[in-house]
């Protein structure tokens, strides 16, 4: 089935992610890989986070048509500011501030400010600022404008960045309105759009009162994990259609099998004879995990890898192979695990030290016997290949980790906080014992997640806006 009769130009996808986290690049091309299955005629342009002189934006722009040929990449075209930034003269942003002032921003964002004006500033947030902003582009950056008004559908794609006041972190200009201001464009200008394979950890007064109308007008809300989905209901978020659809990296279809087999020959791993584990280390990564979790804490988490993986190659003899989702956890993997390991461990480990690609990692998941990992898209990852999976993680990680009670895996989660591993390591020995019985249990849920994959497109192209009903005109 070809795109509809009069359909107008391109699937928006909104945003491409980190090109510092293997998880975070399979994410685009997941979705990329699907609409190619789906719809090949169906053409995509993803405006990616990253500005236009930077070099990940290149690679960006050449990365995507592997994926879906002819895939068009936009560079992040908006120019948000802060409470304390007023914004180049003439910009959309310019005139938000200085509408309401720095200080009313300001409270906004702290949440200090009377509700009636909040609901006023909410009010300008869902109407006239992106209203301005596309006017903005239509000046200085007509390729991002047609981005909009060429678009059959604006989808947002896969992750956790819907968010405000999480962990306390209130920055609603420069993170929480910078990510959602293409959804805030598309529904002040009619263009249909949904939201596909979110977590949702906080949204705290007075964004509430941007995303609640915002969500309402969604043609479809979709959680990857149900306590997120628990978590809108219970603050009354909820859209219409709202629902568990998965994270679209389960759909990702690179490979770098050359890469695998040579990695696996120069260190002597044997097919389905070691196991990988990957570490999340808060202190390590920005964001605000790096201020809640304490030095004893995460050395504490550290120290029970370690507990694992000498367990572990004790008990089987089998090697581990330390892999990083995060770039910056290389070195972090290497000195807090790997150089702490006793000498005979040591010989059965082997340390990744360079970054690798998304595709590099599919292959050698897809050959591992457990992917052991405290960050979530290689669980995902792994599942996607049949590859069972243990995931030992703490609750500042964030709900996503709950997708694993979705695919009826949640026995293979774990709390590293709570004290001892015997727990851990004694699901590793069950998986090791009986291994195809585990891959079964993963591969049993591909075939309904591929499903509910596939109903994402469908409902795209239902929605899709056709030719003779452009986006509304900005108000004067």
């Amino acid at each position: 089935m070809g795109m509809p009769t009069n359909a107008v130009a391109h699937l928006l996808i909104a945003f491409s992610w980190s090109t510092s986290n293997i998880g975070d690049i399979a994410i685009t091309p997941g979705l990329l890989s699907l609409v190619r299955e789906a719809r090949p005629d169906m053409r995509a342009v993803v405006m990616t986070s990253q500005r236009a002189d930077s070099p990940a934006f290149a690679m960006l722009r050449d990365y995507f048509p592997r994926y879906l040929p002819n895939c068009g990449a936009l560079a992040y075209p908006f120019s948000l500011g802060s409470d304390s930034s007023r914004g180049a003269a003439g910009s959309a942003w310019r005139a938000f501030h200085d509408r309401w002032g720095e200080s009313d921003l300001r409270a906004f964002q702290n949440g200090t400010i009377s509700a009636r004006a909040a609901a006023r500033i909410a009010d300008d947030i869902l109407d006239r600022l992106p209203r301005e902003t596309l006017e903005e582009l239509r000046r200085q950056n007509p390729e991002a404008a047609r981005a909009f008004t060429d678009a059959g559908f604006v989808v947002f794609s896969s992750g956790t960045t819907l968010n405000f006041g999480r962990m306390g972190v209130r920055d609603l200009y420069r993170f929480t309105l910078r990510f959602a201001m293409p959804l805030l464009i598309a529904r002040a200008h009619g263009i249909p759009y949904g939201i596909n394979g979110q977590s949702f950890e906080a949204i705290d007064w007075p964004a509430d009162l941007i995303f609640r109308p915002l969500f309402r007008d969604a043609r479809f809300v979709y959680c990857r994990d149900p306590d997120s989905l628990e978590y809108l209901r219970q603050r009354d978020l909820l859209c219409p259609r709202s629902g568990y659809r998965p994270d679209s990296t389960f759909f990702f279809q690179g490979f770098d099998d050359a890469w695998a087999e040579a990695f696996m020959r120069a260190h002597g791993l044997q097919e389905g004879r070691f196991i990988t584990v990957t570490i999340r280390s808060a202190r390590s990564q920005p964001g605000p995990l790096a201020s809640s979790v304490a030095q004893e804490r995460e050395d504490a988490h550290m120290a029970s890898v370690r507990a694992f993986i000498e367990a572990w190659i004790g008990r089987t003899g089998l090697p581990v192979v330390l892999c990083p989702e995060v770039r910056t956890e290389i070195e972090t993997a290497r000195d807090q695990v790997f150089a702490r390991l006793s000498p005979e461990s040591q010989k059965k480990c082997v340390p990744m030290d360079d970054f690798w690609t998304t595709e590099q990692a599919y292959s050698l998941y897809r050959r591992a016997e457990i992917v052991v990992s405290m960050e979530m898209h290689s669980i995902i990852m792994a599942l996607s290949l049949g590859t069972p999976v243990l995931m030992p993680q703490f609750s500042e990680n964030g709900r996503k980790a709950w997708m694993l009670e979705e695919l009826g895996l949640v026995d293979w989660l774990f709390d590293i906080d709570r004290p001892g591993c015997d727990a851990f390591l004694g699901a590793a020995l069950k998986i090791h014992a009986d291994h195809p019985a585990a891959v079964l249990r993963v591969r049993s849920q591909l075939p309904h997640l591929k499903q509910l994959g596939m109903q994402v497109i469908t409902e795209i192209e239902t929605g899709w806006r056709r030719t003779g009903s452009p986006p509304r005109p900005a108000k004067d």
